[in-house]
């Protein structure tokens, strides 16, 4: 289960909504959390997590599905997140069957970029397309992501942007500066440059390697943070550090989590994500909460909320990247100015409003439900 899905379903149990997740039991690309499907609760929300009994990376088949599918018609509506995943076309195929509002939340996957682009495109011609022209909606983090769904072929009057929130109770109080660094031998004179999340071909990390290498000072030290997704992107980052004979100056190390992960951000002098494709950013949002500068890609769907105040917005090129570094490593005054902002935007980064909006539209849905398209495509009359 995501932390968007986690946030957003906690939210709503503690509004007064029944809220149950259906997942898989796949913990990263290499493990599973047990060896059958398992039912549970957690902070009121009743989890469903499938046994994966085959699985390619991050995805998988979980056949035990088809045993729940019967228990549908117990919702009002479904909110799918993701696409082009077994359990998203299962679900979405069993609720336009039985005539149940469903909305969909691509999550950045709607475009088909990286690897298995002609299975994606196979698999939008023959299940995607149809899937998401009966959603009630579908739902996109950002403006970009919602221009994206627009030239894919989702009709305007369909898309809703929702940005995503921040736990802030994760970020009050910070951890105290420094905690970090020690545990890594960093001393704190020296400028930390930070990249936390999935080591994954459209994070552009390599690019990240090469700009720091160009734009670093002697003490200087580039972190790079996060699971690794399996697709030849850890070897890549070993390339290039060999390539640019950095050394010791790269650390790469696995995931983070909870308050460790709060910690490396505010212990880096500038948190970078070089990325050539984001529908939103979280990391960059928890960058803000926790006062850390920020240099993002005018590619990820949180740019706006980053540009002259509190980072810098650059095209995913290894010379713009190298400027943006040069500056803010070169200028404490501007980093300072840039880390205040961020602390002032944080408080307008909670949950409490995308919540909010999220379950005004599902209300909306549900009210109109019996005037949605039936499972034949025809516009339903009256339930009677």
């Amino acid at each position: 289960m995501s932390q968007t899905v986690a946030h957003l379903a906690r939210e709503l149990v503690r509004r007064g909504h029944e809220v149950t997740v259906y997942t898989s039991n796949l913990l990263d690309a290499t493990r599973r959390l047990s060896d059958r499907t398992l039912v549970s609760q957690w902070e009121g929300v009743r989890v469903v997590y499938f046994h994966t009994v085959v699985r390619y990376r991050w995805d998988g088949v979980q056949p035990d599905v088809f045993r729940h599918l019967g228990t549908l018609a117990e919702f009002d509506l479904i909110h799918v997140y993701g696409v082009r995943d077994f359990l998203s076309t299962v679900v979405c195929w069993a609720a336009r069957r039985r005539g149940l509002p469903y909305v969909v939340e691509p999550m950045g996957m709607l475009v088909p970029i990286g690897r298995s682009l002609r299975k994606k495109r196979a698999y939008d011609r023959f299940f995607g397309r149809t899937l998401l022209a009966r959603a009630a909606r579908v739902i996109v983090t950002s403006v970009q992501e919602a221009g994206e769904a627009h030239a894919w072929g989702i009709p305007r009057e369909k898309i809703v942007v929702r940005r995503n929130g921040l736990d802030l109770s994760e970020f009050d109080p910070l951890p105290p500066r420094g905690a970090f660094r020690a545990r890594l031998g960093i001393g704190e004179n020296q400028r930390v440059v930070l990249y936390l999340g999935r080591l994954a071909v459209k994070k552009n990390i390599p690019l990240l390697i090469e700009a720091f290498a160009e734009a670093r000072g002697p003490e200087d030290v580039l972190l790079i943070i996060g699971p690794d997704d399996g697709d030849g992107t850890r070897s890549a980052i070993a390339r290039a550090i060999a390539r640019t004979r950095l050394g010791d100056a790269v650390r790469v190390l696995g995931p983070l989590y909870g308050r460790e992960r709060v910690s490396a951000l505010v212990d880096a002098d500038v948190m970078v994500l070089p990325s050539v494709h984001e529908n939103f950013g979280n990391v960059v949002v928890e960058a803000l909460a926790s006062g850390t500068p920020v240099i993002v890609t005018n590619r990820c769907g949180v740019a706006p909320l980053v540009e002259g105040r509190a980072g810098i917005v650059i095209e995913p090129e290894k010379e713009a990247l190298k400027r943006a570094l040069r500056l803010l490593l070169a200028d404490e005054a501007q980093r300072r100015r840039f880390a205040e902002e961020a602390l002032r935007l944080r408080a307008a980064l909670s949950w409490d409003e995308p919540v909010r909006q999220l379950e005004s539209l599902y209300a909306e849905i549900v009210r109109r439900a019996p005037r949605d398209l039936s499972a034949d495509g025809e516009e339903r009359g009256e339930v009677r």
